[in-house]
């Protein structure tokens, strides 16, 4: 049941016609498996931060939304895509901007615990600048993901681009506060971009930070993705000489897995990185045992075309704008209809393809 006294409804749109575009996915995680997102903000990027790495649009920082869904039309949408979408790992609270801006977290999140079996997660992935703020809501998620680019104040803005009110000590200690009481996963997540925070000195001041709080998991990385601005990844290289620095953290370092052929595709599926508490539907036995003959298939169920999804052409594109979707990776996500689509979208100009570390990613062509 919601909670008594939920957020005054004053500057609420109702907005009925945006409901298909609230959940997205299942998309494939590479650390959490098949992942359902609940985007908080569908409508428009609303978001205190303009990092410049974004996969989305640039966009100067708001301190609030503006526009913002009814909790009880996103829950109807999260019962909708539960129903759909049985087979999922994790809920993954997100939003075109920030999640955590959204007023009616904590009663969203306490009417979403109900309606979820054990074997699905709440996951949130935040830019970590409103855990004081939001430590009540957060504190009902199983995991939450907040990223930390920079712990000294001049990579700080040079990266994540913030609003001007907001203020990198009380950012951390936020963050330490709220690692306190949290029983869940905590998990940071750390991205390095060529010329702006990839200094020692940055570095250092990260890892000694994460060094002195709660924290299940690093991730650190680099850009894998089309950004909204011209930026670098660091080398793989640079990556592994950053890595030495977060030494006795539980730190990890995944990689894109590169698809290389058809027969993978027909053998790999979306369940490929979820964890081992997450069930998989239709898994018989031989099969499992013909797969695990190939090194690219090693674990996974068949795909048999079963996790495969149908989109409509605006809900890709919606799709697409919220996460640009690798090309080989299309195969696994999208059945031939949505495949069609795809293509004609491409044909139209009104996505295109963009290179970026060695992948090619289906985005939004520009206007």
């Amino acid at each position: 049941m919601p909670p008594k006294n939920p957020t005054p409804q004053n500057h609420i749109k109702n907005t009925p016609q945006i409901s298909p575009q609230i959940i997205f996915g299942p998309v494939l995680s590479r650390r959490f498996g098949r992942s359902l997102g609940v985007d908080l903000s569908p409508s428009m990027k609303q978001c205190n931060f303009d990092c410049v790495y974004c996969e989305l649009h640039k966009a100067k920082p708001v301190d609030s939304m503006s526009e913002i869904v009814p909790y009880t039309q996103i829950l109807e949408a999260i019962k909708s895509g539960l129903e759909a979408h049985k087979d999922i790992c994790v809920l993954t609270f997100t939003a075109t901007g920030e999640p955590t801006l959204y007023p009616q977290l904590y009663e969203l999140i306490s009417a979403t615990k109900p309606l979820l079996p054990p074997h699905i997660k709440t996951l949130i992935l935040s830019n970590g600048s409103r855990f004081q703020a939001q430590k009540k809501a957060l504190a009902l998620f199983d995991i939450v993901k907040f990223s930390i680019d920079a712990a000294i104040l001049g990579d700080f803005r040079k990266i994540d681009r913030p609003s001007r009110r907001l203020s990198l000590p009380s950012i951390l200690r936020g963050i330490e506060d709220f690692s306190v009481d949290f029983r869940g996963e905590l998990v940071a997540e750390v991205l390095l971009v060529e010329g702006h925070n990839d200094s020692e000195e940055n570095l250092r001041s990260i890892a000694e930070f994460l060094r002195n709080i709660r924290i299940s998991r690093v991730d650190l990385g680099s850009i894998d993705r089309p950004s909204a601005y011209q930026v670098k990844a660091v080398s793989e290289d640079k990556l592994r000489w950053a890595s030495e620095f977060f030494a006795g953290l539980n730190l990890s370092l995944p990689k894109r897995v590169k698809l290389e052929s058809k027969d993978t595709l027909d053998t790999a599926d979306i369940s490929q990185a979820c964890p081992k508490d997450c069930p998989t539907k239709d898994y018989p036995k031989d099969e499992k045992a013909k797969s695990s003959n190939s090194k690219q298939s090693q674990n996974l169920p068949p795909n048999n075309h079963k996790n495969t999804k149908s989109y409509t052409k605006d809900s890709l594109l919606k799709f697409i704008a919220t996460r640009p979707v690798e090309r080989d990776e299309a195969a696994l996500l999208f059945d031939k209809h949505t495949l069609k689509i795809l293509d004609s979208l491409l044909e139209e100009k009104k996505i295109t393809l963009k290179s970026q570390a060695q992948n090619t990613f289906y985005t939004i062509a520009k206007a």
